[in-house]
């Protein structure tokens, strides 16, 4: 398994540097014909949420259609994949909240938690884990 660096997966997906762009997605393609499994960290996601979203203007929604469509390719393994999956489906429907919120939040009820301090009011949103200001 090799990990991989955010700018690998922004070149695939934005496709803006060509010769970085071409290499990037043969790379996707190996994992996806798993010829090589890629190791992708969860702040990962993180930077290409706020890459995609806020500095290039991206709709959530399709910011996260296009981040769950890579971690559904087969030779991709996440970590914390569920938290990430769970914090990219709720970030997209949830105005507010940052990505990295969310993911807080998803990560905390994934480990088996039900309970988050935080002064952050939005974060009362999030089903099955309940804020509290210490």
């Amino acid at each position: 398994m090799i990990a991989l660096d955010t700018n690998i997966a922004a070149r695939y997906l934005l496709v803006d540097i060509p010769d970085h762009s071409a290499r990037a997605a043969q790379l996707f393609q190996s994992a996806s014909s798993a010829a090589v499994d890629l190791f992708i960290p969860a702040t990962v996601f993180v930077e290409l949420a706020h890459l995609l979203h806020r500095r290039l203007s991206i709709p959530r929604s399709r910011v996260a259609g296009t981040l769950l469509d890579v971690i559904r390719i087969r030779g991709i393994h996440v970590e914390n994949r569920e938290a990430v999956s769970s914090a990219l489906e709720f970030w997209s429907s949830t105005g507010g909240l940052s990505f990295p919120d969310s993911y807080h939040l998803a990560l905390t009820r994934e480990l088996g938690m039900t309970e988050i301090h935080t002064f952050d009011r939005k974060m009362d949103r999030f089903p099955g884990v309940t804020r509290i200001e210490p």
